[in-house]
């Protein structure tokens, strides 16, 4: 981990961002897959961010417990030793774009087209694949299983990828499918019960009404004034 706090912008890096899939494109695709009855899948990339190379000149020093060779020692310099990073890791502000421009730069030479209105979801249209990107989180769809297959194996060729299978939970989502009648359930029960737990609440009694009912709220005017 790169101590990322302490970069200054404009000299260890220009821009900053990460690939986050806009919230009304997963309800499109989640509802095109469930309408047309589309296989989709999920993976995941192991160590993302260090899959791409920096733009910018960045120096860290040394972490503790590296091993520095005796040469390479003097004792007229006694500060720490620099390395210049040639690829990202994680800590950089930068590494989250420089990781997104190293996938873009994958699914364009795929014969993949990135969408205007949101930059993480990509079509290839000639094989009918939608792949749609969150951070290192990957959403696979198609009309078929080998079609996603096609996609799945150049993915594993060249990143490190885990296979998570049927699309069931992404983004504290939990998604429940019945292919036959084309209905698709979305619910957040885990990620609740874990904010209970987290919180000591999991055995609080349950209200319809989280609000207290006696607080009357009056209708605003250009003559009312908080207080």
């Amino acid at each position: 981990m790169a101590k990322g706090y302490s970069q200054k912008p404009g000299m260890d890096y220009e821009e900053r961002f990460a690939p986050v899939a806009k919230f009304a494109t997963i309800q499109t695709l989640l509802a095109l897959d469930c309408e047309r009855d589309w296989e989709i899948c999920r993976m995941d990339g192991k160590t993302a961010f260090l899959n791409s190379e920096l733009e910018e000149t960045v120096f860290i020093e040394i972490p503790e417990g590296v091993n520095v060779p005796a040469k390479h020692v003097t004792h007229e310099y006694q500060a720490p030793i620099a390395c210049r990073l040639l690829k990202s890791i994680y800590g950089l502000k930068q590494s989250p774009r420089a990781w997104y421009g190293r996938i873009d730069k994958f699914f364009r030479s795929n014969n993949f087209i990135r969408s205007e209105t949101d930059h993480s979801l990509f079509i290839n249209y000639e094989r009918q694949i939608i792949l749609l990107l969150y951070v290192d989180d990957l959403v696979l769809a198609a009309p078929t299983i080998p079609q996603i297959n096609w996609i799945r194996i150049k993915l594993h060729e060249e990143f490190e990828m885990t296979d998570l299978g049927e699309l069931q939970t992404f983004l504290g989502l939990e998604i429940e499918r019945n292919r036959t009648l084309r209905t698709l359930h979305l619910s957040q029960t885990k990620y609740i019960k874990n904010i209970l737990e987290t919180y000591n609440m999991d055995d609080c009694n349950p209200t319809s009404t989280p609000a207290d009912p006696h607080i009357r709220l009056a209708k605003s005017s250009q003559n009312f004034e908080a207080s």
